[in-house]
């Protein structure tokens, strides 16, 4: 951006500050598709649709993850077998269980909504699954050593790029739950490690399947978080 221009490995950590800014983009979204459907649908149809549209924006890139990180953690072998694992084109059992129950939740989450936390939860569940995206690559080892997209954004994930996306994440943050901002983000922040952490003991470090899994699973935590954040659900 603004120009048509060709990338290579290199430049890709360029773009770890803005994956927050992408994630309030498909917020955004959200909001746009949700305004524009409570008019003519149901609520449950609606928050159907919503669901789907979070699958079908991202490419079902971060779902995809989510099974084949499922799949290689729930399997008894060791982290190496796991790790191969993964590459596995096809959803066995567990991963296929996970994500269902991963929909089944966001969509449980988008009925609970208060009225005055839905367009903030749904412009923040995309920014807080994307930045913490950045908090995995810059804080948690890299599984693989195969060259890669991956494998080039770990490497140059820097501590100046983390600060960039989180003063991002954190404006945004604030515009839209006020003083709660920094408690939402630190409980993110928890979610986060509390998850790398769990997969580290079952693979030898993180990979691009477990930073989509992170990622799904911060969304729906999110849409949890941003309620809260605003007074709860009385």
């Amino acid at each position: 951006m603004p120009r048509p221009h060709a990338a290579s490995a290199d430049h890709l950590g360029v773009a770890l500050p803005y994956f927050p800014v992408v994630g309030l983009l498909l917020g955004a979204l959200l909001v746009a598709l949700d305004l524009a459907l409570r008019a003519l649908l149901a609520p449950a149809v609606v928050d159907a649709l919503l669901v789907g549209a979070l699958v079908v924006l991202s490419g079902a890139l971060h779902l995809d993850g989510l099974v084949d990180t499922c799949d290689a953690v729930c399997t008894s072998a060791t982290p190496e077998a796991r790790l191969a694992l993964m590459h596995d084109s096809r959803a066995h059992d567990a991963g296929t269980v996970a994500a269902c129950l991963l929909l089944l939740g966001k969509f449980a989450a988008l009925q609970a909504l208060p009225g005055a936390a839905r367009l903030p939860a749904l412009l923040l569940a995309p920014l807080l699954a994307r930045w913490a995206i950045v908090v995995a690559y810059w804080g948690y080892p890299y599984g693989r050593r195969t060259p890669g997209a991956s494998l080039a954004l770990k490497r140059q994930a820097t501590t100046p790029r983390l600060l960039a996306a989180t003063a991002a994440a954190l404006v945004a943050l604030g515009l839209a739950v006020g003083v709660a901002g920094p408690l939402v983000l630190a409980a993110t922040a928890l979610a986060i490690h509390l998850a790398a952490s769990f997969v580290r003991t079952r693979l030898p470090g993180l990979t691009g399947d477990t930073y989509g899994a992170i990622a799904e699973l911060v969304e729906a935590l999110a849409l949890i978080l941003v309620p809260l954040a605003l007074g709860g659900y009385a």
